[in-house]
């Protein structure tokens, strides 16, 4: 049980924490986590309801204390993944109740607060199959330049990852293509000509618009100057639409 504790205190979850969770005094839980003198441990007896209680404790972030610290990895992904769908960074930050510069500080930290990434994980899993609003300039504006934003970052969507916490990378971006939800909003203004950028929109959706005005006779040449984008760009994802 000793270093059940221990594992849970390597994993971010304290003494304080532990003793709520299993429902006995702090002190306690020091006593048994002490490995006492020359390897003697202060307490080598324990009744078994209590070794239950602290056994049936597990490593995961919903028993982390709310200050305790982790890894930001899955929370800074999250909030990428969501702005590479549109989601205006603004509007996340005010749908968490913090600061745009505070949303910006915890998608460049290297460790967040675990009621950070409880925060931002329960918005992700409200969000991330729902576009944006788009139903009037201003919200297509916004949705446009925080894809924008995204793509010159290397951002990826929530599809690009099995596991957004733990895989070390994404799936191959011809999967993503194969899989990703498109926004007919975009897709639909794209092909109209009314401003939209080749960037500006998902891999998948720039598949399929250069994929759609193929079909209606356009060139290379008039789909990169509709989608404000090079020749060679619009070459390389015809050829991309041929392979698949």
């Amino acid at each position: 049980m000793r270093e059940h504790i221990c594992a849970l205190r390597a994993a971010g979850i304290g003494v304080e924490q532990i003793a709520v969770l299993a429902g006995i005094a702090t002190s306690h839980v020091r006593e048994l986590a002490d490995p006492g003198r020359n390897g003697n441990p202060r307490i080598r007896r324990v009744r078994p309801e209590t070794a239950h209680q602290v056994l049936r404790i597990r490593i995961d972030q919903a028993n982390r204390a709310p200050r305790s610290h982790l890894i930001a990895t899955g929370t800074r992904r999250r909030l990428q993944a969501l702005i590479a769908v549109g989601w205006p960074p603004d509007e996340l930050a005010a749908r968490l109740g913090r600061s745009s510069a505070g949303l910006r500080r915890s998608m460049l930290s290297h460790s967040i607060t675990a009621q950070t990434a409880r925060d931002v994980s329960a918005l992700y899993e409200q969000l991330w199959s729902l576009r944006p609003p788009q139903s009037i300039d201003g919200q297509r504006a916004a949705a446009d330049a925080a894809r924008a934003f995204a793509a010159e970052r290397g951002w990826l969507p929530p599809l690009a990852w099995d596991d957004i916490d733990t895989d070390p990378n994404p799936r191959h971006r011809t999967e993503i293509a194969d899989t990703d939800d498109l926004d007919e909003i975009a897709i639909e203004r794209a092909l109209a000509g009314d401003g939209v950028r080749l960037e500006h929109l998902t891999p998948a959706e720039q598949a399929e618009v250069v994929r759609r005005l193929t079909g209606r006779g356009k060139s290379i040449r008039d789909i990169a100057q509709q989608l404000a984008t090079t020749k060679r760009t619009i070459s390389r994802r015809r050829a991309s639409i041929k392979a698949a």
